[in-house]
């Protein structure tokens, strides 16, 4: 498997063992190699929980988070883009 692939598939596996999403449900918006090993943007699509309790069908948000991984492919750093600094 190459590096890319690698990278690819512990993204995929960080977001669904933490937060329980599908497969599916996460897409790759960008995944570049750095300096300290692997930058990545990817928007997962989840349910808006808000809408939810009050009532609304289901509604779908698609949330931009941005992932960082260390050579070793450990996540050093993840977060929504709109809650970063």
């Amino acid at each position: 498997m190459s590096d890319i692939h690698a990278a690819k598939t512990r993204i995929a596996e960080f977001f669904q063992s933490e937060f329980g999403k599908e497969p599916e449900a996460i897409r790759f918006v960008k995944l570049a190699k750095s300096d300290e090993g692997w930058k990545g943007a990817v928007e997962v699509t989840e349910p808006n929980e808000y809408l939810k309790k009050l009532g609304y069908p289901l509604i779908f948000d698609k949330n931009h988070y941005t992932i960082a991984l260390d050579e070793n492919l450990n996540v050093t750093r993840y977060g929504r883009e709109d809650e970063e600094e």
